[in-house]
Order: C-alpha cells, then structure tokens, then sequence
C-alpha cells in the first residue's frame, strides 16, 4: 500500500504531465520550455524532462532550430479517432453535405475552445484544388472567416477581452487595427455572417457564421472555404446566408431553442 507521500507525489506529477500536455496542444506555433515553465509555475527542469518523455512517447514533437515543442503525431491520432465519436460532428455532417452539394466548397465545423478555435468535421469538394484546413490543431480566434463568425457570436465583454490584445498580421489583407476590427464585426453582426477575403491566409477566403449550444453561448461557427480565384466568382450574400441557415440549424441540433 503506498503511502500517503508516494501518492501525492504520483499526483503530482501526473498534474504536472497533464498541464504540459494541454499546454502544447494549445499552442500551434509550439511552446519552449523557458515559456511554458513560466506559463505553469512548474520548474524549468522538471518541464523539460516531461516535455522529452512526451516526445519519446510521440505525444509532442520538437522543432530542433527553435526548441519548440508542439503536439505530435500521436496526440493526432487521439483527436482523430475521439473526433469518429463527436457528436458535433455528427450532428454538423448532414448540413455540411448540403451546403458543399449547393457550392461545392469544402465546408466545416468548427468548436470554440476557449479563446481558440479548432476545426472538428469537414466535408470535402470534388474540386481538385482545395483550400485544406487541419483538423483538431487550435487556431487563434481573429483573421480567418471562422474566428470572426464566433468573435460576432461572443459576449461584447469576451470579444473586447481578445481585441484588446495585440492584433496579429497573418497576411496583408489581416486586421490589425482594433478600431477597424470593431467596425467589421458591427458589420458582420448586421448581415449574419463573415467574409474573409485572404485574411488568414494568401488566396484563401472563407465565409462563416456562428451557432450557439442550449445555453445560449456561442460554440462554433460553419465555416466555407475556398480559394480566392474561386471565391471572387461566388456571391457572397448568397453564400453567406446559405451558411447563416447552416448555423441556425445547428443550433437547434444544440438544443437552443428558437
């Protein structure tokens, strides 16, 4: 029988593991040790030995040049086979086909994580030229058309909280400017929905709008995407409340009611 000092250590310790382990999944650029030590409160060393074990294990892999540790291909393959079982997937799926039978766009679902956003089910086109987004990687909330849908979707006290933290340029089109960025959400809060023309990434535009779980709080958003050659052809307001109906009727697969 352990004693009780052997069972708090172990508890410990597999507290500190757990933490790391959140920490570099959230993290899509990856963390350096220094800075998730300093993010965690735990010792410097400590975090690089579990940070090395997660490593050997295949749960994180580390950029040599930079030292930094991301999530790695087994921790991937966990998301991957959790995500055969999410229900928001299967509850996005139905509409997703409907919308990429109309556009043929990829379409997709994606979950707010805190203050991230992770893309959880798609459904494809059959063009052979397809703007490919990962599943399961945590993305930062402004820029992209699916970021700007839930940010519309927030509480303007939760959606202040993150434009009041510096603005990133992800491309030139990005928003960076906090006034400007209020303005385009007052718009996209007037109309129902949000375009992104390249703002995430060169020739890539996306249009999303967001839904809401049972409680009334913004979970997600669906999201269209495509290249900008593509997308330019598109009408925009027609797509744009395609995807709103999209979002709607999520909603009420979420239990919120009308």
């Amino acid at each position: 029988m352990e004693s009780g000092d052997t069972a708090s250590q172990k508890s410990g310790m597999l507290d500190r593991a757990v933490t790391l382990l959140e920490l570099i999944a959230t993290h899509a650029d990856g963390i350096g040790v220094r800075e998730a030590a300093r993010q965690t409160g735990i010792d410097r060393s400590a975090v690089s030995r579990i940070l090395t074990r997660f490593e050997e294990l295949g749960y994180a892999q580390q950029e040599r040049e930079r030292g930094m540790y991301a999530a790695g291909p087994r921790l991937f393959s966990i998301v991957a086979a959790l995500a055969e079982r999410d229900s928001l997937a299967k509850a996005a799926e139905p509409l997703l086909k409907k919308l990429v039978s109309r556009f043929n766009e990829t379409c997709y679902a994606v979950a707010r994580v805190d203050d991230t956003l992770v893309y959880r089910a798609k459904v494809d086109c059959d063009n052979t030229i397809r703007y490919v987004i990962e599943l399961g990687k945590p993305f930062p909330l402004v820029s992209g058309a699916s970021g700007m849908a839930i940010l519309t979707g927030m509480t303007a006290e939760e959606r202040e909280a993150i434009i009041n933290r510096p603005l990133v340029a992800h491309t030139e089109a990005s928003i960076t400017d906090p006034e400007e960025l209020r303005a385009q959400i007052a718009h996209d809060l007037e109309v129902g929905y949000s375009y992104s023309p390249g703002r995430w990434v060169p020739n890539g535009g996306g249009v999303a709008a967001p839904f809401y779980d049972a409680a009334g709080r913004c979970a997600g958003a669906i999201t269209l995407s495509s290249p900008m050659d593509r997308m330019r052809r598109l009408d925009i307001p027609e797509v744009g409340a395609a995807v709103r109906e999209a979002a709607r009727l999520m909603s009420e697969r979420l239990g919120l009611l009308p």
